[in-house]
C-alpha cells in the first residue's frame, strides 16, 4: 500500500511539473525566447498564445478546451502555450508582457498584441477569424504584405527614414541629429529607445505616435531611437531593456540632464506625464496673436480653434491685456493635449470674424470654431479662467451648443502688438478748422 501511494504521489508531481501541453500536436509550446521571437514576433500569420501556470486550477480545466481550439484552427492560425510560472526561459517570455494572472490569452499578428478576454471557444475562434480578415485587408492595402523577417530586416532603415510617415509627429533620432533635436531643443523631449523585435516596443509605438500628435504645439516633442542601430546612443544612456524612455527638460541640455520616464505607456498617460514636465521645467508657451489669413489657416486647419477678442489697448493698457492673456493661457491647460488651438486679437480689428461668430456683445469675448466641421460655439459667460474652462470642457463632452457656418470668415492683416501701452494720437487744430473760414473774433 505504501508503495502504491508513493507511485501515486510521484505521478501527481510529474503532472504538476510537466507542461500542460507537452506531447500535444495541435498546441505549440515555446520554451526559448529565440523560438518565440522567430515564430511569433517575427513570423507571418496569426498566433494565439496562452500564458499559463502548471499548478493553476483554471488552467488545467481549460486544457481540453484549448486543445479543441488548436485542433479547429490547425492550418489556419498557430495556437501556442507558454509556461509563465516555472523558472526558466518560458517565464522570461511571459515577463515581457506583464503576465500576472492565469490563464492569460493574447493574439499576435502584424506587429500587434491584443488581449483575448473570453474563454469561450466560439468567441476565441471568431476573434481569430476577425484578425485574419484585418490582416488580409492590411496586406491588400499595401501596408503589411511582407513577411515578418522582411519586416525586421527593413525596420532599421524605415526607422531612420523621417519621411516614411509624413503625418507622424515622432522625431526619428540618430547620433547625428540628437544634439540638434534633443539637446538644443527649447521644448521638453521624451525619447523612447526601442528594438524592432521587442513586443513591448511594438505595443508602445502606436501610443507614442498618438501622444506625439497631442503634445505637438504644447511645448513638448517625442522621439524614437532604434537602439539596435544607434548602439552608441543606447550605451551612453545605459539602455539594457526595451523600451527604455528618457525625458529631457526644456532648454539647452546634455546627456546628464536625462531623467527616467515614470509615466504609463498608454497615450493619455504619456501626454499627462509629458505635459506635467512642461509645467515643471518647460518654457511657458504664449498664445499667438491673429495677424493674417495665413496665420489662421496654419493654426486652424485641423482641430478646434479658440478665438479671444480682447479690449483695445487704449482701454485696457498693456497690463490689462496681459492679464486677459494669462487667464486664457491658464484656462487652455484644461484641454492641453486635445485638439484645441488658441488665437487672440484686438476687438474690432477683425469685424468679419466678430460678426460671423457673434462676438458683438462687448469684449473680452470668446468663440470656438471647427474649420473641418464648419461649426462654431460662443462663450457667453464672464471672461474668467473657471468659466472658459467649463466652456472648453463643454465642447469636448458635446454639451456646448454649436451653430453652422457656411465658410471661414475673411481675416484682415494687422500689425503685431508691440507689447507696450497704446498712445493717444493728438492732432493740432485751429478754431477755423472747427468754425469755418468765416469765423471772426
Amino acid at each position: 500500500m505504501s508503495t502504491f501511494r508513493s507511485l501515486a504521489v510521484f505521478a501527481a508531481l510529474v503532472q504538476v511539473v510537466s507542461g500542460l501541453y507537452d506531447g500535444t500536436t495541435d498546441v505549440k509550446t515555446f520554451e526559448k525566447m529565440s523560438d518565440f521571437r522567430r515564430d511569433v514576433l517575427n513570423g507571418d500569420g496569426i498566433f494565439l498564445v496562452q500564458f499559463y501556470a502548471p499548478w493553476c486550477g483554471h488552467c488545467k480545466q481549460f486544457v481540453p478546451v484549448y486543445n479543441q481550439i488548436g485542433s479547429l484552427l490547425k492550418g489556419v492560425a498557430t495556437v501556442g502555450a507558454v509556461d509563465a510560472a516555472s523558472d526558466g526561459p518560458q517565464k522570461r517570455i511571459a515577463s515581457e508582457y506583464g503576465i500576472s494572472g492565469f490563464p492569460t490569452l493574447k493574439m499576435f499578428y502584424n506587429g500587434k498584441v491584443e488581449d483575448v478576454k473570453s474563454r469561450d471557444p466560439s468567441d476565441i475562434i471568431s476573434g481569430v477569424i476577425q484578425s485574419i480578415q484585418d490582416l488580409v485587408q492590411t496586406r491588400a492595402n499595401g501596408s503589411g504584405g511582407g513577411s515578418g523577417n522582411q519586416s525586421k530586416s527593413n525596420s532599421s532603415s524605415s526607422s531612420r527614414n523621417n519621411n516614411s510617415n509624413s503625418g507622424s509627429k515622432v522625431m526619428q533620432l540618430t547620433a547625428s541629429n540628437f544634439d540638434e533635436k534633443v539637446y538644443k531643443n527649447p521644448e521638453i523631449v521624451a525619447v523612447a529607445f526601442i528594438a524592432p523585435w521587442c513586443g513591448h516596443c511594438k505595443a508602445l509605438l502606436p501610443e507614442w505616435e498618438e501622444a506625439a500628435k497631442k503634445v505637438h504645439g504644447n511645448g513638448a516633442a517625442l522621439g524614437v531611437v532604434d537602439a539596435t542601430v544607434e548602439e552608441s546612443l543606447a550605451s551612453e544612456y545605459g539602455v539594457q531593456g526595451f523600451p527604455t524612455i528618457k525625458i529631457f527638460p526644456g532648454g539647452v541640455t546634455n546627456a546628464s540632464s536625462a531623467m527616467e520616464f515614470q509615466g504609463g505607456r498608454q497615450s493619455a498617460q504619456i501626454v499627462q506625464y509629458v505635459l506635467a514636465e512642461v509645467d515643471r521645467s518647460g518654457v511657458p508657451k504664449e498664445i499667438p496673436e491673429l495677424l493674417s489669413a495665413k496665420n489662421m489657416e496654419e493654426t486652424c486647419a485641423s482641430g478646434i480653434c479658440v478665438f479671444a477678442a480682447l479690449p483695445h489697448i487704449l482701454d485696457s493698457g498693456a497690463d490689462g491685456r496681459n492679464k486677459y492673456r494669462d487667464i486664457l493661457t491658464a484656462a487652455s491647460k484644461s484641454v492641453r493635449g486635445m485638439s484645441f488651438k488658441f488665437l487672440w486679437f484686438e476687438g474690432m480689428a477683425q469685424p468679419t470674424l466678430e460678426n460671423a461668430f457673434e462676438l458683438t456683445f462687448g469684449v473680452p469675448a470668446l468663440a470656438a470654431y471647427s474649420m473641418e466641421k464648419g461649426v462654431y460655439a460662443v462663450h457667453r459667460s464672464s471672461f474668467t479662467e473657471s468659466n472658459i474652462r467649463k466652456f472648453l470642457m463643454g465642447i469636448t463632452t458635446g454639451k456646448q451648443p454649436t451653430y453652422k457656418i457656411d465658410a471661414a470668415p475673411s481675416i484682415k492683416s494687422v500689425e503685431a502688438w508691440d507689447g507696450l501701452d497704446g498712445e493717444v494720437m493728438e492732432e493740432e487744430f485751429s478754431l477755423e478748422d472747427i468754425m469755418g473760414d468765416d469765423w471772426e473774433l
